[in-house]
């Protein structure tokens, strides 16, 4: 069974509000333990397996909004929500001896949580959710491509998004949420601001950047950044993040964001719920070619590679920059 910490009766969660939930004001110290820093960056490497979107304040002072609040994290033996970072960095919250105990001895290192293992957490804290018997793995995305970034063209990207709508830090925080992938394939927190985004981006050590991206400040799409070669980039937000109603003001943001660097794409997919997910579209738009048999909802390719795809040939292209356009029939 699960262990849980950090779910005070003023800061929900399941079981908040019974008359044994401890009480967040009686956890607060003057100062935390020695390796408190240590106790913080264990805290949020965790593995989230249930994510919510906009913010609240702290309860304590109301003058702070803290993203994602009531997102629950794990290390396969502990549960909290993430809201408990805030808490533990601003007001010392005090943590149990036994989970400073456990944090120690792993020496302040999250285990990888297997899938599976992550499902039964999952379950037993929402036991009146059903899982799906297959869980699909298709989801609706937009994905461009472009020149590797370097620092000034990851700031400008950023910069073209936040124009366009879609702020990669929580409008009223100014926080970002994210993680960035080591050479060695663990996951390390993300946080600071734009500018940590964009060091994030351009630094060569890193083949995968994940970020939240805010379309005002209650809707959120996951991005994700990746290394497709040595000379390209791909950006990929997942558009069945937000509601379907909200689905299509989402791809006009995506489409202004490409509109002001048009020349730089090297190719895109607009797919709203992922029937074509299984395409190897890296392969496809900048790698060594293949064909796709599943349309998306728009593709655009390279001019000089459309005449390499034999199932473009009844389609009548728009020019876009250096790309042909199609658009499913």
């Amino acid at each position: 069974m699960i262990r849980r910490v950090g779910f005070y009766r003023e800061i929900g969660g399941q079981g908040a509000g019974a008359h044994d939930t401890p009480s967040l004001r009686d956890a607060v110290r003057d100062s935390g333990p020695w390796d408190e820093d240590r106790v913080l960056a264990y805290l949020e490497s965790g593995l989230e397996i249930y994510s919510t979107m906009g913010a609240e304040r702290d309860v304590l002072t109301g003058d702070e909004w803290i993203t994602g609040a009531g997102s629950l994290v794990t290390d396969g033996t502990w549960l909290w929500p993430t809201d408990l970072v805030h808490y533990v960095r601003r007001h010392h919250a005090v943590l149990p001896q036994e989970f400073l105990d456990h944090i120690r001895t792993n020496d302040y290192t999250v285990a990888a949580v297997p899938d599976e293992l992550a499902r039964h957490i999952f379950q037993e804290e929402f036991p009146d959710v059903a899982p799906a018997t297959s869980p699909s793995k298709a989801a609706g995305f937009f994905t461009w491509y472009m020149p590797k970034l370097d620092s000034t063209s990851a700031r400008q990207l950023l910069a073209h998004m936040e124009d366009a709508g879609l702020s990669a830090v929580h409008p009223l925080t100014n926080a970002l949420f994210g993680f960035r992938e080591t050479p060695v394939g663990n996951r390390e927190p993300l946080m600071g601001d734009g500018t940590a985004l964009a060091a994030a981006l351009s630094d060569d050590r890193y083949s995968r950047v994940e970020f939240t991206c805010w379309k005002g400040y209650d809707q959120s799409l996951t991005g994700i950044a990746r290394r497709t070669d040595e000379a390209t980039q791909s950006i990929t937000l997942h558009l069945t993040d937000v509601p379907a109603s909200d689905r299509e003001e989402a791809v006009a943001a995506l489409v202004r964001t490409l509109d002001q660097d048009a020349a730089e794409c090297r190719g895109f997919v607009i797919d709203r719920t992922g029937v074509s997910a299984s395409q190897d579209w890296d392969r496809i738009l900048t790698g060594s070619g293949g064909h796709f048999t599943l349309w998306p909802d728009t593709v655009g390719i390279l001019r000089d590679r459309a005449g390499n795809h034999p199932e473009l040939a009844d389609s009548k292209p728009t020019a876009y920059g250096p790309l042909d356009v199609f658009h499913r029939a």
